[in-house]
């Protein structure tokens, strides 16, 4: 990914709140049309309104924009439990808003992760100019750790490719001759931005050569994310080389959990091992591939905070791995350690599906 520009030193922060999710991703685009990074936090049906308000819009216009999103406990109306948590916003965020349109949706296990993810997200949002949907839990938001001092050595700001202040007789914003055109700011230049389709400055233009370029000038992204995006960054693995049984999940309160019921599987001479996702667009496929190549397809379990255990069928998606075991937990409250063991030996003993439930 190529760094076109990088800032240093301190900046300024504003904290805008709105009187609605409406108002509130619709006031973070028009930010970010002017050259500001933005982002917007929400859970529940508060993501619903956004991507009623902008969110597709800005997939459509190419706007740079990050969505924070803190699950709850799974359930429709007001989220099913407000004060609880879980991973069953998945779904509705890898798909989220009517038609196509190319994004990127990170998913952090861990407040270190969420450290690192923040930044990414912003960076990929202007590199790519596209939507980022960065995934925690209630879990993770409504806890404290004590983490490592960050790596600020490695800490970039990345503005994704810029075209100059003046100068240019002609702008286009959606210049068909890049995949991923010059962004000029809000006053920059005369500049048009619609909800419709559009040719190269942003007119509305419904002709079907006109729909052709522009739908696949956007959509190719998707390909150019998967090159320049590093696999490493996706997904992280602990465990054995060649696990007998592989847990896949994702996710805060899953990740730590997972970690250390492997860790005491494997001291009782088994070879388990937990591959956690980080990213689910664009997906790690090759290295999910290759791992579960050297696993008997019996072997290979879910293990997440939703009903459906929605990550095994974006892995089927992305992959066409089929995992047939799941261990699920949709109570609002977090899985522990002891309850993962033991659904794990179940597993072993000829369970598909085990539903824990500890925790008052």
């Amino acid at each position: 990914m190529e760094e076109y520009e990088t800032l240093s030193g301190e900046g300024s922060l504003v904290v805008f709140q709105t009187e609605d999710e409406l108002a509130a991703i619709n006031a973070a685009i028009g930010a970010a049309l002017t050259g500001v990074r933005s982002s917007v936090a929400t859970s529940g049906p508060g993501f619903d309104l956004m991507v009623e308000g902008g969110l597709g819009w800005a997939g459509q216009n190419e706007v740079p924009i990050v969505v924070t999103y803190y699950q709850r406990g799974g359930g429709p109306s007001t989220g099913g439990q407000p004060t609880r948590g879980g991973q069953s916003d998945l779904l509705s965020s890898v798909f989220a808003s009517h038609g196509e349109y190319p994004r990127i949706v990170l998913a952090s296990g861990d407040h270190e992760e969420a450290f690192y993810d923040a930044i990414d997200a912003f960076n990929y949002a202007e590199v790519f100019q596209v939507p980022v949907i960065h995934l925690v839990d209630k879990f993770l938001a409504n806890t404290i750790a004590t983490i490592p001092m960050p790596d600020l050595n490695n800490v970039r700001i990345t503005r994704g490719t810029l075209a100059p202040k003046g100068g240019l007789k002609v702008y286009k914003r959606f210049d068909l001759s890049s995949v991923i055109s010059p962004r000029a700011f809000l006053g920059d230049y005369v500049m048009w931005y619609s909800g419709d389709e559009h040719d190269e400055y942003g007119h509305i233009n419904e002709d079907p050569v006109n729909r052709i370029n522009m739908f696949d000038k956007r959509m190719r992204k998707l390909d150019i994310m998967e090159k320049e995006i590093p696999e490493e960054r996706r997904f992280s693995y602990f465990g054995p080389e060649r696990p007998d049984i592989l847990l896949i999940g994702w996710g805060g309160f899953v990740k730590g959990v997972a970690v250390k019921a492997i860790d005491e599987l494997n001291s009782e001479g088994m070879r388990v091992g937990y591959y956690h996702i980080r990213a689910f667009i664009p997906f790690p496929r090759e290295s999910l591939t290759k791992l579960t190549k050297e696993v008997e397809a019996n072997n290979l379990v879910a293990v997440e905070h939703n009903y459906m255990a929605q990550a095994s069928r974006l892995v089927t998606m992305n992959t066409g791995i089929m995992i047939n075991r799941s261990i699920v937990k949709y109570t609002g409250r977090p899985i522990y350690v002891h309850e993962l063991v033991n659904a794990i030996k179940n597993m072993l003993k000829g369970s598909t599906r085990e539903v824990i439930s500890y925790g008052a």
